[in-house]
């Protein structure tokens, strides 16, 4: 069987983008009571969304990131439902380009992806996933960085981190450094 070259000139491959960026609702994961909020836009961050619906202060205004440390020390979990309009005949690949640090995701219930570095973009082929025609639901749980680099430090208390400034668990996270407060 003789197979194009994809690589020929004037070769292209048809492709369809759906983009997921609309309807999606976020919620402190460890807290049943904190009810499901709708994210404003994306791309984003929980810090955003809390500004949004009025739960936490601008932390970039005088003494207030103070009280907003505790958002980091706690998961919160980003969901999606949305009716895929893929036919069984297309491959279908989910695009993540950023996804802070330490997050789970899941589709219908199904892990398709775990990270653990913010700098590295994402893609996942769920083609056998996806309900064809019909209702999806997509989510992503974040873990808190903090913590999980303190408990990274202590799973190896005999590497000597080299940390001058600041809080020595940033050095075992691969995430922005400017999200750490230096607290030296």
């Amino acid at each position: 069987m003789d197979f194009p070259d994809i690589h020929a000139p004037g070769t292209t491959i048809q492709r369809r983008v759906i983009s997921l960026n609309r309807d999606w609702v976020f919620q402190q994961g460890n807290d049943p009571a904190f009810e499901p909020r709708l994210v404003q836009r994306l791309p984003t961050n929980v810090h955003l969304d809390l500004m949004h619906h009025g739960i936490i202060s601008d932390p970039f205004v005088g003494q207030n990131e103070e009280d907003c440390q505790r958002v980091g020390m706690v998961p919160w979990v980003y969901r999606l439902s949305f009716l895929s309009p893929h036919v069984s005949t297309e491959k279908v690949v989910l695009a993540f380009d950023g996804l802070d640090t330490f997050a789970t995701v899941t589709l219908n219930k199904k892990q398709i992806l775990k990270t653990e570095n913010m700098f590295i973009p994402e893609r996942v082929d769920v083609t056998r996933l996806l309900v064809c025609k019909g209702q999806n639901t997509l989510e992503i749980e974040f873990a808190s960085a903090f913590l999980t680099g303190k408990r990274l430090l202590e799973r190896y208390p005999d590497h000597h981190w080299g940390c001058w400034n600041g809080d020595p668990s940033r050095l075992a996270v691969r995430k922005a450094q400017y999200h750490y407060v230096n607290q030296a």
